[in-house]
């Protein structure tokens, strides 16, 4: 009984989290879903440096082998996110009361201020990856932002709803209820562990040291952003506000990384 619990709880929060069809029926049980938001970020990961490994033995290409990653994970988990990131930029960005501003965040068209900020997103990420690309030694920074980032950005989601109430009585973000700062560090602990061995067995003791750094302090700051925000424009957090801060933490995450590994211009293998 115990283990089908656990199964729900899981596939409750992978099937919310991701576009890969699950074909089982299982029982709805967000009550976990503070752990295992952040807990399945290494398989996220998985997706994005297979779609780079994909890309580059196909073209030899380093700006393709970007698309590529950023493609793969795309389809296979962020796009909801994205929805909600750009959806975020429509409704907080004008100036409007925050009734209007809910009613925007339900408007499945995208606005200008929207589409300003997702081209932004995508292509903050694309140099981001391009520049861990080039830094390290055989990708080895590269593979370290693509294992801490998805992290980084499922530890601010859960940490949304411990920062900032529901913006409304139903709803997703009505469901992220009764969050544990324990359960969510515990999550985040599970998340950064393959990012921490990769790090560690690839780059000595400062690449794990700048990958974890980069991607605690993406976390947090996109979370803090988010539900400030939100809880400023319409009175609290939405399931857009959840898959904003997603996109925020990752891309934040991998900036970070990105220019630390410039600016320091190496790192030991």
């Amino acid at each position: 009984m115990k283990n089908k619990q656990g199964a729900d709880r899981f596939l409750t929060v992978f099937t919310l989290m991701s576009r890969v069809p699950v074909k089982r029926a299982f029982e709805a049980d967000f009550s976990r879903a503070d752990f295992w938001i952040p807990a399945i970020s290494p398989i996220v990961s998985i997706a994005a440096i297979g779609g780079f490994a994909a890309g580059l033995a196909l073209s030899g290409n380093l700006a393709l082998a970007a698309a590529a990653s950023i493609a793969v994970q795309y389809f296979c988990f962020n796009l909801f996110h994205f929805d909600g990131l750009v959806d975020t930029a429509d409704a907080m960005l004008p100036a409007a009361p925050p009734e209007r501003r809910l009613e925007i965040l339900k408007d499945p068209r995208v606005g200008t201020y929207g589409f300003f900020c997702g081209a932004l997103a995508l292509g903050l990420r694309a140099g981001a990856i391009a520049v861990l690309a080039e830094g390290g030694v055989l990708f080895s920074a590269l593979v370290a932002g693509l294992l801490a980032a998805p992290a980084a950005g499922r530890l601010a989601c859960a940490l949304v709803p411990l920062a900032a109430k529901p913006a409304k009585p139903t709803g997703l973000g009505a469901l992220m209820g009764g969050f544990s700062k324990k359960r969510v560090a515990a999550g985040a602990a599970l998340a950064f562990l393959p990012a921490l061995a990769w790090s560690a067995a690839a780059g000595g003791w400062l690449l794990p040291a700048l990958a974890i750094a980069s991607a605690l302090a993406s976390g947090f700051g996109a979370a803090l952003f988010v539900s400030k925000l939100y809880s400023a424009k319409v009175g609290g957090f939405t399931g857009d506000a959840l898959g904003a801060a997603v996109e925020l933490g990752e891309i934040a995450a991998l900036l970070l990384l990105g220019v630390a590994v410039r600016f320091i211009g190496w790192l030991p293998a």
